[in-house]
């Protein structure tokens, strides 16, 4: 069976995850300010992503989130945070969503960053003190006004799908699981960001299959397929079975009745991913 949505909010909504972050706090003053160079005034940390992703994400999450063996594949460097955060579920409460625009008592990320009543596992960062309420309180204000990516030309992902449509071509940017991936257990679903907003209406079996490699053959796995709440560059794919011990591909099709954004600009050409399920030790 194959089930498709297209979620495409009229305003901005709200709601987050943060599985398992550990760092030190280096980078920050008492206040939850960025530390500035030798004796110049430290620059403000203000509610805009470039900011969050420069002086809490990178100096301090990526210790354990980054690379193919991030927690619950979660990757917070620049290139990955913003597709991995905005609108898509926590692995670790699936009910939730990483970050929900618009709402940050929602968001699975203030929730692990406050040490909520009800988080799954330690409040983050994970092994270092929490960060100071001042600086969640930044966070919290960037995810009320609608969690909005990085101003177009920063490196953060986020940029590239608020980037126009004619600069860049329609191409995927961030996928989770990593290629060639060896994973412990089953992913809940798979999470594909493209340079621009998808087009909602193309996303079926055909654009869009997961076989088992196999040598007698490759057959497919349903899967059912949307958009990310609040981040229609991301489209959130979630196998209808669990996927047991083995090696499965990804195709995304291209052009030629493929994948497309809004304007109807496709793919280059077919995109493959391939990830391994490890059996039990």
């Amino acid at each position: 069976m194959w089930n498709v949505s297209g979620v495409r909010p009229l305003a901005p909504l709200g709601a987050a995850l943060l599985a398992a972050c550990a760092g030190n706090g280096a980078g920050l003053d008492a206040n939850g300010q960025p530390i500035g160079a030798g004796g110049a005034p430290p620059p403000p940390l203000t509610a805009d992503f470039k900011s969050i992703q420069d002086d809490i994400l990178t100096p301090i999450c990526t210790h354990c989130h980054s690379g193919a063996a991030a927690p619950e594949g979660l990757e917070l460097d620049a290139a990955h945070s913003y597709a991995l955060l905005v609108g898509v579920p926590s692995n670790e409460d699936p009910g939730r969503l990483r970050v929900k625009p618009g709402s940050p008592d929602a968001s699975y990320l203030v929730l692990k960053l406050e040490g909520s009543p009800g988080i799954v596992g330690a409040q983050m960062p994970f092994g270092a003190p929490a960060l100071p309420q001042a600086t969640i309180d930044v966070v919290r204000q960037w995810i009320t006004n609608g969690a909005p990516p990085a101003a177009t030309g920063s490196t953060a992902v986020g940029s590239a799908a608020a980037a126009s449509p004619a600069s860049t071509s329609f191409a995927v940017t961030a996928i989770s699981p990593r290629d060639h991936s060896r994973l412990s257990g089953p992913p809940r679903q798979i999470v594909v960001a493209f340079s621009h907003e998808v087009d909602a209406s193309l996303l079926n079996e055909t654009t869009l299959r997961l076989e088992i490699v196999a040598a007698d053959g490759a057959p497919s796995v349903a899967l059912s397929a949307r958009l990310a709440e609040g981040n229609p560059s991301v489209v959130l794919l979630t196998p209808q079975r669990a996927l047991g011990p083995g090696d499965y591909r990804l195709i995304l099709r291209g052009s030629g009745g493929g994948l497309a954004d809004v304007n109807a600009q496709s793919l280059d050409v077919d995109y493959r991913s391939e990830f391994t399920v490890q059996g039990a030790p």
